[in-house]
């Protein structure tokens, strides 16, 4: 009985030593209902469908890449862009921005840039207070001006390679 305590007694002993160690020594805090970067979301809106992306055009690796590393966690909303206040795409990000409090930014390409705009009009002062940062990329006639009261808004035209290096161009204006 005594080499069983013993032992459980070491194990309690492994146990807060090793609560002391990981217990976030050293972590900043956060401001209250502000998400570590790693937990707050960047929601990523597909292009319009074609024949070879029939689930919506769209980098996904760099596109997610380029999440990362503006610190956040990118999630591809895997419905492609169609036009309209009332598409799915649509309907999809505004249910996912209301239900998850975690997304705080949106990147929307091609069909998806002009559908960040129609999302952005569609949701509430306190919703827009909590998106942190807008990205459209290869969608003409988006503007910076139609998301008003967002510092953080970053609008790229298609490079020379072409519309469907955006998302990769982009990325490439980080650095290594």
């Amino acid at each position: 009985m005594t080499f069983n305590k013993s032992i459980v007694g070491l194990a309690d002993l492994g146990l807060a030593a090793a609560i002391a160690w990981f217990g976030g020594l050293g972590e900043p805090q956060l401001a209250r209902g502000q998400q570590p970067a790693s937990d707050q979301v960047m929601l990523i809106l597909r292009g319009i469908a074609n024949a070879e992306q029939p689930r919506g055009a769209l980098d996904e690796e760099a596109a997610q890449e380029y999440a990362r590393r503006v610190g956040f966690r990118g999630e591809v909303l895997d419905v492609a862009a169609d036009y309209g206040v009332s598409s799915a795409q649509v309907r999809m990000a505004l249910d996912r921005i209301r239900r998850n409090e975690t997304v705080t930014a949106i990147y929307g390409f091609s069909g998806g840039g002009y559908n960040a705009r129609q999302i952005w009009e569609q949701l509430s002062a306190a919703e827009r207070d909590r998106i942190r940062k807008v990205v459209v990329i290869g969608s003409p006639g988006v503007e910076g001006s139609q998301f008003a009261g967002k510092p953080d808004v970053l609008i790229k035209s298609d490079p020379p390679e072409g519309h469907m290096a955006g998302p990769k161009a982009l990325l490439e204006t980080l650095g290594p």
